[in-house]
Formats: C-alpha cells, structure tokens, sequence
C-alpha cells in the first residue's frame, strides 16, 4: 500500500513537471527535500518524531517582491514516546501540496505564508497494551484529509541553492475527543517543523549531465 502510494506521488509529481504551460515552466521550479519533526497534540512535550520529506516547488513571479509558490510533497509526520518497554509511536504518511505567499524581505531572505492541504494514504499506531506490543493500521481510521496554517523563512545561498524552516499546524483533529491516542481526551491535531534545501531543476540536470 505505502509503496503504491509513494510511485502514484512521483508519477503525478513528473506530470506537473513536464506537461506545465510553458510561460510557467519558464518559472523557478525544483527538488525539495528535508527531515521534518514533528508530533501530534495531547502526547506529551518530548513525543517527537523525525521522518522525511522529498518532492517539488515552482514559483510563479519569482522575480516581484510578491510571488506565488507551490509544492507537492511527500512527508512523513506523527508522534513517539521513544520507549521501548511501553510503546506509543503514530506513524502517519502524506502527501502535501502547499500554496503560498513568498515576499523578499532582504537580498537572500524570503518569508512565506499559506495553507497546504493533505491526503493521508497510510500509516500505523503501535503502542503497549496487556503486556503486549500491539501494531494497528491507522487507514480509514483517521482523517482522510488535513489542512494546515504554515510560515516560514527561506534564505537563498546563491541562485541555484535555498535553506529554509517551516512550522506547519494543522486545524482538522486526526479524530474526534473520543480519540484512541489521547487518554486526557485531547483534540489530536499535528504540528510539523521542516528544515529543508531547495535546488533548482536546471541545477539538478547540470550535476546529472556533468557525470556523464
């Protein structure tokens, strides 16, 4: 199922890529990838977890101050306790297309602001139930769809390479109060940070034909 997921993301990622009218393909357009930390609401300060995420972004104006950018993502997000005698570890699996507001604030510096809407496509619950580790499928179980406020900074390195941060929270609860993560009863909704590199395509193919 994960690996079905993961090959419809990238087959749909190359579509956008390659079949864009060419006045925005002309655009800034690129890879992304990153680690993201993340965690889920009502499990506790340290439940962290890292995972990854890879995918796309084009920007569209990207010479105005104002500019419009877009990203189709693959992310891995939830929440662990990281102990390993009492497990109680959310592993969640999305793909993000986030839309956004960049404005350049300095030479190098960029803000951005927007909403970037989810599709869950798998994931599990482990956690420690009668002296037993138990292993739960979490499709059809929680939302099937997730939207998030996110802000950011990017800082461009050259022209070609860009560093950024994100904070991204989510206002749709994986499930209701009557949840199954949170015994306080507590909404679970996700919080992700994204520490991230950007390169641009014409980059990417630079590299690829130069080891030839």
């Amino acid at each position: 199922m994960m690996m079905k997921g993961v090959l419809t993301f990238v087959s749909l990622l190359s579509f956008w890529l390659i079949f864009s009218p060419c006045e925005i393909f002309a655009q800034d357009y690129g890879l992304k990838g990153g680690v993201v930390i993340s965690t889920i609401n009502g499990q506790g300060n340290t439940s962290l977890r890292p995972g990854l995420q890879v995918g796309a972004f084009k920007k569209f104006g990207a010479t105005e101050r104002l500019f419009v950018q877009m990203e189709a993502l693959f992310t891995q997000k939830g929440s662990w306790n990281w102990d390993k005698q009492n497990h109680n570890n959310i592993n969640l699996y999305y793909f993000d297309f986030a839309l956004m507001f960049g404005i350049i604030v300095g030479e190098k510096f960029t803000i951005n602001l927007g909403i970037q809407p989810s599709v869950f496509v798998g994931g599990n619950y482990k956690y420690f139930e009668d002296g037993l580790d138990r292993n739960m499928s979490l499709y059809g179980e929680v939302s099937a769809m997730d939207y998030a406020t996110l802000f950011g900074l990017e800082y461009d390195l050259n022209d070609d390479f860009t560093l950024g941060g994100r904070f991204n929270y989510s206002f749709v609860p994986l499930q209701s109060y009557n949840n199954i993560f949170s015994e306080s009863g507590d909404l679970p909704y996700s919080m992700v940070l994204q520490l991230y590199a950007k390169l641009k395509m014409d980059k990417v193919l630079n590299m690829i034909t130069a080891d030839d």
